[in-house]
């Protein structure tokens, strides 16, 4: 009896083990087994959608997740508009939680990652990687270097002038101007031909008019030059800024549309893709979007001219790269690794020139014929910033942490006249010395 009870307890165990779903034969436990083993980097970004560089990041997904496939995936999470994004991973940088790799871009995002604690340090995987090494020259060290150590890795370069209308300077019989003073005479030609001269904003880091700026800061002297090529400046209280700003100040007063106070990017890029301004600063991502019939009018693009900056200026730094983060899961941040050495390997900065026409930022990357007859504009900008002299990071890159927050809720006081040059510069002081980059 005391055999057959034993028999029996056994058996229902048994039953019930298998009704629990606890054998280890069952199929759907095999498919654990193994999915398990795959990584998952979930990449929160906001080139998606309509993004110029949305195309580049959805092969490069594909491509790696093809290349990696049962050892990593990426997971990308939609954040649509890159303020947003901005401010999602701040949010996760005070919480102490971030996704595998960031994309820095233009947002301080690495120094504040850095700030916290949560960046993992990426020297020894560069130096053990002589393709990937070779591509770091000294103003991509300057972007993603801190104290000798590599943190980040770019693919993108921010090699930026600005972009005419041809019809509307031909209305007024201009021509891009080789100087400041032919520049404001410019604008007040193309205003008596009753056409807007400028595209500008102030929301979301103002990144037109802050391009504007910078480029009249580094137009002024040699003093403007050196302010724009410091990283880090903590006094904006002097005369070649000030009088930039004066100068902004002016353009937002007379020579820019209505939503230019107020307004982000893309009420910029609209005004100029609806030929309701004659000039727009931004850099050589944005050449697709002339042919880009859902975004202007069919034969756009043929109205389109490109310049250096007068004084022949233009900005020369890579954007800031894309960085692994500190994980509890030392595998985890393997894979970020292999993402990041992926996404701004040669291979895939050539994939986003001859896609999107981005200037590579990796010194050992060529700029491919293929890359030049997509992109005639391309080809005819290069050309002209190839005897550039004068060159330097964007106002934005080169403040401190947060500050360009404060100069983007700053700037509609300025543009209204409730600040004066010298209150504004003011204000960009107080917050750099309170908040230095050590």
């Amino acid at each position: 009896m005391k055999r057959m009870f034993a028999c029996l307890l056994s058996l229902a165990m048994l039953l019930a083990l298998i009704g629990c779903g606890g054998s280890s034969s069952q199929p759907s436990n095999s498919e654990d087994s193994a999915s398990s083993k795959e990584i998952v980097i979930k990449y929160p970004t906001f080139q998606v959608g309509a993004n110029t560089a949305a195309p580049v990041v959805a092969k490069l997904v594909e491509e790696f997740n093809a290349e990696y496939a049962g050892k990593y995936r990426i997971e990308v999470e939609d954040v649509p508009g890159d303020a947003n994004y901005a401010d999602k991973i701040k949010v996760m940088i005070s919480s102490g939680e971030l996704p595998p790799v960031v994309y820095g871009g233009g947002y301080k995002l690495l120094d504040l990652a850095l700030q916290a604690d949560l960046v993992v340090d990426l020297t020894d995987a560069v130096n053990a990687d002589p393709e990937w090494k070779a591509m770091y020259n000294e103003t991509w060290e300057s972007t993603d270097c801190r104290d000798g150590k590599i943190y980040a890795s770019s693919s993108e370069g921010q090699l930026i002038g600005y972009y005419y209308n041809k019809e509307l300077f031909n209305q007024a019989g201009i021509k891009p101007a080789e100087t400041w003073e032919e520049f404001f005479d410019n604008c007040d030609r193309l205003l008596a031909a009753g056409i807007t001269p400028l595209a500008m904003d102030t929301a979301d880091g103002a990144w037109c008019t802050q391009l504007l700026l910078g480029a009249m800061i580094a137009g002024s002297g040699d003093e403007g030059l050196e302010f724009m090529n410091t990283s880090y400046p903590t006094n904006y209280n002097i005369p070649s800024v000030v009088d930039a700003i004066a100068k902004i100040q002016k353009l937002y007063q007379t020579c820019t549309t209505l939503d230019a106070n107020g307004g982000a990017y893309e009420n910029a890029a609209n005004n100029f893709f609806s030929e309701n301004v004659a000039m727009i600063c931004n850099g050589p991502w944005m050449i697709g979007d002339f042919s880009d019939t859902s975004k202007t009018t069919e034969g756009f693009s043929d109205k389109v001219g490109v310049a250096t900056y007068p004084g022949g200026f233009v900005y020369d730094a890579p954007i800031e790269g894309m960085f692994v983060t500190k994980q509890s899961d030392p595998a985890l941040e393997e894979a970020g690794i292999a993402m990041v050495k992926f996404f701004t390997s040669p291979k895939a900065q050539q994939t986003a020139l001859e896609t999107q026409g981005m200037v590579p930022a990796g010194a050992t990357v060529e700029i491919t014929q293929t890359a030049l007859d997509a992109f005639p504009l391309l080809a005819d900008f290069l050309e002209q910033a190839s005897v550039c002299e004068k060159r330097g990071n964007t106002l934005t890159g080169l403040m401190v942490p947060g500050l360009e927050d404060t100069f983007s809720a700053e700037l509609p006081n300025l543009a209204s006249g409730a600040d004066t040059p010298e209150q504004f510069c003011q204000v960009l002081t107080d917050f750099a010395t309170a908040n230095p980059v050590t």
